[in-house]
């Protein structure tokens, strides 16, 4: 009874409780009316229809309410509505819309205006037509035509080109629509433009007109209309101006406009996105001339963070990469891919012998003697490295002694086929230059590569070959004297084994300021640069000391073989180098000296685009360079 009595009240009184006690109160009616009341099952659904609307009624309150906040939140202050603009607070607005199109409209004709970098907003309305209606209409304007041709030819007048190719437009379009090729729609464009002052919008407006009128896309402003253009430029999807030109499927596709005229292509490797649309940025660099790329950054500027998203996502897509890596930041990505790594340096058991002659090139017939020549040229760059210029006579006395050394390993012009044969090394070189006049001075300077501190790295047997699909020589540990050697070495080695077999790859030369300060190492890697598109080897060169790269002849002529282009966040001295290599706008010198970390300006063929790196959360912990991460 003691439940039944509990029941009856909370019925009557239609429940008064509090919140938290509902539920627990509800489940107790519940298990009255199951156990000893089951003839309240009337009063059962009042009681609980009466709390749903209570509870809707509150919700409906607070969306109301917070409605009313958002509306306050970000309605201006003042709006002010004039026959030719707008001003929305501070801001002036005025609302242009396409009246005329040429006959033929190109791919991506809005491309140039979706890429404007101007604040602006704009939409597009495409209203679908019944195509028997247009057909209607298509055979009475024939007949219009044709009647009129007609005339002209009763008339004995000479044909009109605009009338016959009126008659050709119309009767194409029947064709297609009869055959279903193509459907006829209303298209409409609206733009509306922003300024903070009278001039620069008026500025602003003559600047889109120009733009438009180049594709021969003729636009008005929307004159006493003003409020109508604004909306239908916001996503508020009404469009109450209503002008509006015919177009078919045809032409109606390229006005897409979500896709960069700029450095978009349909495969390869993802740089990142399109700062001006948002649109990714997918470029096969292997479709350029030559498909070098240089990159320009200050330190912890990204540069090498880029360079080793590029190699990790090309090797998914089958291109070997070859790294020279002066600071041993390729480890991690090395280890994460399963590459080899050799570590160049005074104690390293790894070797490359200098004196190893050149692979025959790959379809070539090569003579006897062009493999020592290629050689001995090789070795003379550098000795003239090792030993810091060395004179024409002194080259005269190298060239001899090579020659000898290669012969009394059985290895001479007449045959310099290696096979069951020795290599020489510098040591051997070294006892040659000692039984020759005139050469005490190039015996001083070598011997320390192979007696005294720097015995050894240059003077033994190669035990190394390139076979992994990531090769990283590391030349961290290596004397500042001796980087710029080690990578020449390092360059030959690579370049010898490319051009001996058809495979696609990638090399990478970091910091390569430190061989762009000697001209015979410079000499070489701009050799190497104009050559490697032959070999199906790429180039890619960073270097963070501008200036000494582009003051030199050989660096400058690097850049200009090369087809692409990065330039990172650059320092105030070296802006202006930058500036008047590359032809940068005043907004793009701006953009280098106060980007943030991540942006970069990309260079191919003659498209300059700004882009925003994208990496993945695994790309970035295997590629990530900050020592604090």
């Amino acid at each position: 009874m003691a439940k039944q009595e509990k029941l009856k009240e909370l019925i009557s009184k239609n429940y008064t409780g509090d919140a938290l006690n509902y539920d627990k109160d509800l489940l107790n009616v519940v298990k009255a009316r199951q156990k000893d009341m089951p003839v309240v099952s009337n009063s059962w659904n009042k009681i609980k229809k009466k709390s749903e609307d209570e509870e809707i009624r509150l919700w409906e309150k607070e969306y109301k309410e917070a409605l009313a906040f958002i509306k306050d939140a970000i309605a201006p202050a003042m709006m002010k509505i004039d026959t030719t603009k707008l001003q929305v607070g501070d801001t002036l607005v005025k609302t242009f819309f396409t009246y005329a199109y040429p006959d033929f409209l190109e791919w991506n004709w809005l491309g140039p205006l979706i890429n404007w970098d101007i604040k602006f907003d704009m939409s597009m309305f495409i209203y679908p037509i019944e195509s028997a209606y247009v057909m209607k209409y298509l055979r009475r304007r024939l007949t219009e035509l044709s009647s009129q041709r007609s005339m002209n030819e009763d008339k004995w007048l000479v044909n009109d080109p605009a009338l016959s190719a009126q008659i050709q437009d119309v009767q194409e379009l029947r064709d297609s629509l009869t055959r279903w090729q193509e459907r006829y729609f209303h298209f409409s464009i609206y733009i509306t433009v922003y300024s903070d002052g009278e001039e620069e919008l008026k500025k602003t407006a003559n600047m889109l007109e120009t733009l438009l009128s180049w594709r021969n896309v003729l636009t008005k402003q929307a004159y006493l209309r003003t409020e109508q253009g604004f909306i239908a430029t916001w996503p508020f999807a009404k469009d109450e101006v209503g002008v509006y030109r015919n177009i078919s499927t045809k032409w109606l596709s390229t006005t897409f406009p979500f896709t960069s005229s700029t450095l978009s292509q349909d495969d390869w490797v993802l740089y990142g996105i399109n700062t001006h649309n948002n649109s990714l940025i997918i470029f096969d660099r292997f479709k350029t001339e030559n498909a070098n790329m240089v990159v320009f950054a200050k330190s912890w500027g990204w540069k090498s963070f880029l360079v080793k998203l590029e190699i990790l996502r090309s090797l998914m897509l089958g291109t070997d990469a070859i790294v020279i890596d002066p600071e041993n930041e390729y480890k991690a990505l090395l280890d994460t891919v399963w590459g080899s790594y050799l570590n160049i340096n005074l104690n390293s058991n790894q070797r490359i012998n200098p004196f190893d002659l050149p692979r025959a090139l790959r379809d070539t017939e090569t003579k006897p003697w062009d493999l020592l020549r290629w050689a001995v040229v090789n070795l003379i760059w550098l000795m003239n490295l090792m030993l810091w210029k060395c004179t024409p006579s002194e080259e005269s006395i190298l060239e001899k002694a090579l020659i000898t050394t290669y012969s009394l390993k059985w290895i001479t012009f007449e045959n310099d086929d290696i096979t069951g044969k020795e290599v020489p090394i510098m040591k051997d070189l070294f006892s040659v230059l000692e039984t020759m006049e005139w050469s005490k001075s190039l015996t001083e300077r070598l011997e320390k590569y192979v007696y005294w501190i720097f015995a050894g790295i240059f003077s033994e047997a190669t035990n190394i070959e390139l076979k992994d699909w990531l090769q990283v020589f590391s030349v961290r540990d290596l004397d500042d004297i001796l980087r710029p050697v080690a990578m020449f070495i390092v360059l030959n080695y690579i370049w010898n084994i490319a051009r001996s077999s058809n495979r696609k790859r990638l090399l990478v030369v970091d910091e390569a300021w430190n061989i762009m300060q000697h001209e015979d190492s410079a000499k070489f890697l701009f050799w190497l640069v104009k050559r490697a598109r032959k070999y199906n080897l790429w180039v890619t060169t960073i270097t963070q000391d501008v200036e000494d790269f582009m003051t030199s002849s050989y660096g400058r002529a690097i850049v200009t073989n090369s087809s692409i282009q990065l330039l990172l966040k650059q320092s105030p001295a070296s802006i202006d180098v930058l500036q008047n290599t590359f032809k940068l706008t005043d907004q793009e010198k701006y953009i280098l000296l106060n980007s943030s970390v991540g942006q970069w300006l990309f260079f191919a063929w003659t498209d300059h685009v700004w882009i925003q790196i994208l990496a993945s959360y695994f790309e970035e912990q295997v590629i990530n360079t900050n020592p604090n991460k």
